[in-house]
């Protein structure tokens, strides 16, 4: 295969079955070739028999596979094993809670990493809302839209990400344990990726995520922004010398404290909700950077948000 894409759900068989249907979808160049593996955390039967079904009848092949270890780094590197077993040249991750938006999107991808000569390719993820009245927490944290393709960048998520297989064979092990329920493993990859010499660019290749009810709370910005700021801490002090993580991440807090507040400020003169949950958003995330120093961690995946 030229591309495997790669699909970890649990327990959201709504979005499952979405995305599947989706992938029927794709169109691709002659010669090109596409499989489909879904790893299921939650090991349930609604799941698997969602992806039989669309095995049953579709043009690429559809494989299922559990992974019984709870948290999101067993299922990733459940998802490089399969890949690292097969004779695929390329790993595509996206999430359960997305879609593609173009029905030649994993076309797009390859063609746009062997245009740019790159290892690692990622794009664009368009939030939408689940419901109507919560269109103000879409872009708070996908706010990488209009990015050029071809822009180089050392950070990525696996949220829309294409590998080449050669990192995937050299990174090893991929995903590190010690991030397996507080998130923040992919950042942790894509600098073990950087550091180890791989080049990644932004590509023009949007997937679509769809932003439960849920998740469009001040409380939920908060935790996900110190999430995010420790998570950023732990990676750069697993990666770096002690005291070079340590400068950068109160630099990095410094940042993020000064954004926050001009965000706030900016809602408060524009009475923009918003703007005014970006901002503390990133007070929030400020506060978990620093925190990341002394071991601060949230458990992100103790709740599963969409369905």
């Amino acid at each position: 295969m030229d591309i495997t894409v790669s699909i970890i759900t649990h327990s959201r068989p709504k979005g499952l079955h979405r995305l599947l249907a989706a992938l029927m979808l794709q169109k691709l160049d002659p010669g090109v070739t596409l499989d489909i593996v879904v790893v299921d955390n939650a090991c349930d039967e609604e799941a698997r028999r969602i992806v039989e079904d669309f095995a049953a009848k579709s043009v690429f092949p559809v494989r299922y596979e559990e992974e019984p270890i709870k948290g999101i780094v067993a299922a990733r590197n459940k998802c490089v094993d399969l890949f690292l077993e097969s004779d695929s040249k390329h790993l595509l991750f996206i999430d359960d809670d997305e879609w593609p938006r173009d029905d030649n999107w994993a076309q797009r991808m390859l063609a746009q990493k062997q245009q740019f000569a790159v290892d690692i390719v990622t794009g664009s993820v368009l939030p939408v809302s689940e419901v109507e009245g919560t269109e103000w927490a879409n872009h708070i944290i996908h706010d990488v839209g209009g990015v050029a393709a071809g822009t180089a960048t050392a950070t990525f998520y696996t949220s829309n990400l294409l590998i080449d297989r050669e990192v995937m064979a050299r990174v090893q092990p991929a995903f590190d344990s010690r991030f397996a329920m507080t998130g923040g493993s992919d950042y942790h990859f894509s600098l073990k990726c950087h550091k180890a010499g791989f080049k990644a660019a932004f590509v023009d290749a949007p997937v679509v995520e769809e932003v439960p009810k849920s998740r469009a709370s001040v409380r939920w910005f908060l935790l996900r922004g110190f999430r995010s700021g420790a998570g950023y801490t732990r990676a750069h002090m697993i990666e770096e010398p002690i005291v070079k993580a340590v400068g950068r991440c109160m630099l990095m807090a410094g940042v993020r404290f000064a954004r926050g507040i001009g965000y706030l400020l900016l809602g408060l003169a524009t009475a923009n909700k918003s703007r005014l949950v970006n901002g503390l958003f990133r007070l929030s995330s400020a506060v978990g950077t620093v925190g990341g120093i002394f071991g601060a961690r949230h458990s992100e995946y103790k709740v599963i948000h969409g369905n």
